[in-house]
């Protein structure tokens, strides 16, 4: 077994050496850029975040000058992302390190709104240096088809230490991303150009109930979105006005409203409009 992980490593950065891809934030410290790059890239393409993340960096260059815009702002700057819930969870955070210091949360950042296991896991790698796998569903993909058997997060910490080998944590995962992307995929990877191919178990996949994936067109998710972009343009929305957008009945309405009010995006105020949520 210990050579089987070692194997993995050698070829696996012998590869990346090569191979990897360059953004500006992979070689920055700073846990303003990790974090940013993180909550761009939940849902999303990391080549198209990096594009939103070159913009976000040079207008928010800290957690400090987002906190100071106002949510409207920050939503408008985030359209065409998609999963606006991001942004608002963005903005509440960077008001939270604005006031409270990122030593505060140092211990645990999942105390954060909307940073989960795999985004603490990627400050304590990336900013903070610290020997943890940063693992999501590619990278432990990755793993399982190449040791043939579920990596969970029990086996993945007990495994750390072997995983890692003598390498520091953020080139190693930064590595093993890459390979998930470029080799290592869902569907059709390329075993033919993997590093590790000659060691693997191939295609290991662990059977569970598929979840049901509501398809963006004509979703709630497209819905909401169209509420939220039109308020963004003209501040407030009649409830007619709303219901014609997006063409539903007035209880399907009222629903999808009361969504979007349970996540802090909208409001309706006196004159019985719509419109989005400003309180702090």
């Amino acid at each position: 077994m210990k050579n089987k992980f070692q194997y993995f490593n050698r070829n696996l950065l012998k590869w990346y050496k090569k191979n990897k891809r360059d953004f500006t934030w992979r070689c920055s410290s700073d846990p303003w850029k990790i974090l940013l790059i993180e909550f761009l890239s939940q849902q999303t393409q990391l080549e198209r975040a990096d594009k939103y993340y070159q913009f976000f960096i040079k207008k928010y260059p800290t957690p400090e000058a987002m906190a100071r815009k106002k949510k409207r702002t920050v939503l408008k700057d985030w359209s065409g992302l998609g999963y606006n819930n991001r942004a608002l969870r963005l903005h509440e955070t960077s008001k939270l390190i604005s006031k409270n210091g990122w030593k505060e949360y140092s211990d645990d950042f999942s105390k954060l709104p909307g940073v989960g296991k795999y985004t603490k896991s990627a400050l304590e790698s990336f900013a903070y240096k610290k020997n943890v796998i940063t693992s999501d569903v590619n990278v432990t993909r990755v793993l399982e088809r190449y040791h043939g058997r579920l990596a969970d997060e029990t086996w993945i910490k007990e495994n750390t230490i072997q995983l890692l080998g003598s390498t520091n944590s953020r080139y190693w995962n930064q590595a093993i991303m890459d390979l998930s992307s470029n080799i290592c995929s869902k569907s059709k990877p390329k075993c033919t150009l993997c590093p590790i191919e000659n060691s693997c178990a191939k295609y290991f996949s662990i059977e569970q109930k598929k979840k049901r994936i509501e398809s963006f067109k004509g979703s709630n998710r497209e819905k909401r979105g169209k509420i939220l972009k039109t308020l963004i343009k003209s501040r407030e929305l009649t409830f007619s006005k709303a219901q014609e957008l997006i063409e539903l009945n007035q209880k399907e309405m009222l629903l999808i409203l009361e969504t979007m009010q349970k996540d802090a995006l909208v409001d309706i105020n006196k004159e019985k409009k719509i419109v989005i949520l400003t309180r702090k």
